[in-house]
């Protein structure tokens, strides 16, 4: 995941660099002044919004990430056990840069998040319980932690015209000295940001 992460951050500056053209071309359409708002949802679920001007990107998110232990009991099953998760919450806000592409929006951005979570450790014991109710409940020792770190966040956006949804995928991570958590979500805006670039049927 860290590595696609930062694939991705490096493929879009690199298409900015290369996306001057040899010969003069009519200018792109502006994209100013422009709010919009979703969810996203992947190996974590978040809700996010965004302020956009010309080619300057502001963005805010709520994130929500939970993982499994590698090994030992609850470390299978995708909803059962949710006591054996690790978990995390952030809330981050990012400036970045936004460019139009072959009728897409590639963005990058950086800034500041809090953290907060709690962190699997050894495993301890399980009780015993009813299948037909709830089944076992198994115990970890965990360590509680909360941080200040650095947001990364690198997407592309397939805008719709009118007021249509809008759809993208966005890498994302968060850097802190507590536990760097990397995201791939499939993201869901209210369609603003498309009208911007994409012509009205």
């Amino acid at each position: 995941m860290k590595r696609y992460c930062f694939l991705l951050i490096g493929l879009f500056f690199s298409q900015a660099a290369r996306a001057q053209p040899a010969s003069p071309a009519p200018a792109a359409t502006p994209l100013s002044g422009i709010w919009d708002g979703g969810v996203g949802i992947g190996n974590g679920i978040e809700i996010h919004g965004g302020y956009l001007s010309n080619h300057f990107l502001l963005l805010g998110r709520t994130r929500y990430k939970w993982w499994r232990p590698d090994s030992g009991p609850g470390s299978t099953g995708l909803f059962r056990q949710f006591n054996t998760r690790s978990r995390q919450t952030e809330v981050a806000a990012l400036a970045g840069y936004s460019m139009p592409l072959s009728g897409t929006l590639l963005y990058a951005g950086a800034g500041v998040g809090y953290v907060t979570g709690r962190q699997l450790g050894e495993y301890r014991y399980t009780l015993r319980g009813n299948a037909l109710i709830g089944g076992d409940t198994h115990y970890y020792a965990y360590r509680r932690y909360q941080a200040i770190g650095l947001p990364l966040e690198a997407g592309i956006l397939f805008p719709a015209p009118k007021f249509k949804p809008s759809f993208g995928v966005t890498f994302q991570a968060n850097l802190n000295p507590e536990q760097s958590v990397f995201c791939l979500l499939f993201t869901l805006w209210s369609g603003q940001f498309g009208r911007s670039i994409v012509p009205a049927l």
